[in-house]
């Protein structure tokens, strides 16, 4: 095992100013990586703030004493591991597929490197977090060398890291993306090393029609009065892509945790929250899931009972409109005042089961198998999952969803005639009651 050992400035930006600038950002502690063990460690400072600007919910404890005994610990899976990973928290903040792959070219290191994938777009991740470089010459800092020598590992020598690549970001997800800033009516990607705010989403070639069917998702979930992300069309001439691509749509979507201006809103993904991997994204199953992430709003949230009823509507929503991608990487909660969890907006609102017509049933067999359940989920399964969560006022709750499907079924139609054919088939089917358990 090589005796030096790389590591990365951990920061969080603070919320924005009463003026809407930027409000700098914080340092919490180092990331550092020896051999196949990547750590992280925080500053005592942050450990023993109990005002401490909030990482993650996965980092909290029952009370401000199990939280800091998590924050200091020596050998926590959420602080370290021994196969060349990051602990889960980091891991999710890493893209997949194409984008994973683009980053690793971006840097030249291999798509399995987190160590280097993570330093690549360190100063474009997720919500309000930026890694960067400490100098080599500033030695090991104490925190990461005591954690190692008390293990009983040799730490010589520290290594070198470059700087972020500079205009590169890690944006989770697997359908083609990048982070662009918008100027006047063009999208560039050229951001002189600063964090984007808008993502650029393409289409794929088998399915060109992507754009649209997301885009007219937006629309019906705006529709029964939800909080959306902000997202339109734009044409590819509008947007400086770093290739030539054979589609003329691109979604723009304004990102909600990096605003114009600079300013940063912390985020995490209901992945992160519960502690899965990435390839976990799908979690336990809807009723445990959905019913777990009730109780964090619920408990949590700065405004629950607003979040819950969102978080219902939008399950409704989903059912009704065929989107099987609503997988635990798609629910995001926000942190305004960098401490309080709300529930974030909507984002990647898809059709997926327009997709399902014409192909092999081994194709999207895990988005089948959602779609199956969700067709089946009746009222009755919807208040067993009302009390499983433990929420008060069922039937209000019943009354004011079965309002929702009310909603759809009289404002939907109208919005899917500029959907695409199979989007349009897919979304009436299932307001007619023939294709879901949830008509009236």
């Amino acid at each position: 095992m090589s005796t030096s050992i790389r590591y990365l400035r951990l920061y969080l930006h603070r919320p924005a100013l009463a003026n809407g600038a930027p409000g700098g950002r914080e340092a919490i502690g180092y990331l550092s990586q020896y051999g196949d063990i990547l750590r992280v460690s925080f500053d005592e400072a942050y450990i023993r703030n109990p005002q401490r600007p909030t990482l993650s919910l996965s980092y909290q404890g029952a009370d401000e004493a199990a939280t800091q005994q998590i924050l200091g610990s020596v050998r926590d899976a959420r602080l370290v591991r021994t196969d060349g990973r990051w602990p889960v928290y980091f891991q999710n903040l890493l893209p997949e597929g194409h984008n994973r792959e683009r980053l690793a070219r971006e840097r030249g290191c291999s798509p399995d490197d987190e160590f280097e994938l993570l330093a690549a777009a360190g100063h474009d991740l997720m919500g309000a977090l930026e890694v960067e470089p400490v100098p080599a010459q500033d030695g090991i800092p104490d925190v990461v060398r005591h954690w190692h020598t008390t293990q009983g590992l040799d730490v010589l020598e520290p290594g070198f890291v470059e700087y972020p690549v500079e205009d590169a970001a890690s944006l989770p997800g697997v359908v083609t993306k990048f982070s662009a800033v918008q100027d006047g009516r063009r999208y560039t990607m050229h951001r002189q090393g600063a964090a984007g705010s808008v993502i650029l989403k393409l289409p794929t070639t088998t399915h060109p029609d992507l754009v649209a069917n997301e885009y007219t998702g937006y629309q019906l979930c705006k529709a029964l009065g939800l909080h959306c992300a902000d997202a339109r069309i734009i044409t590819r001439a509008q947007a400086d892509l770093p290739d030539t691509v054979p589609f003329n749509d691109i979604l723009a979507v304004q990102r909600f945790d990096h605003l114009p201006g600079g300013a940063r809103v912390h985020m995490e993904e209901f992945n992160q929250v519960l502690g899965y991997t990435p390839r976990q994204k799908y979690g336990k199953g809807i009723q445990q899931d959905w019913a777990t992430m009730l109780r964090v709003l619920n408990r949590l949230s700065s405004q629950p009972v607003q979040d819950t009823r969102e978080f219902l509507a939008r399950m409704v929503a989903f059912i009704l409109m065929g989107n099987t991608d609503a997988h635990l990487k798609n629910w995001a909660l926000i942190y305004p005042d960098g401490r309080t969890p709300q529930l974030a907006p909507v984002y990647d609102p898809v059709c997926v089961a327009a997709f399902f017509d014409g192909v092999p049933e081994a194709q999207y067999a895990v988005n089948r198998a959602i779609d199956r359940t969700l067709r089946a989920f009746t009222w009755h399964d919807m208040q067993a999952l009302l009390k499983s969560a433990g929420l008060l006022r069922v039937p209000r709750h019943l009354a004011l969803l079965r309002d929702v499907v009310r909603l759809a079924q009289a404002d939907w139609p109208q919005l899917l005639h500029t959907a695409p054919p199979a989007m349009q088939r897919t979304v009436l089917q299932r307001l007619q009651g023939g294709a879901t358990a949830l008509g009236l």
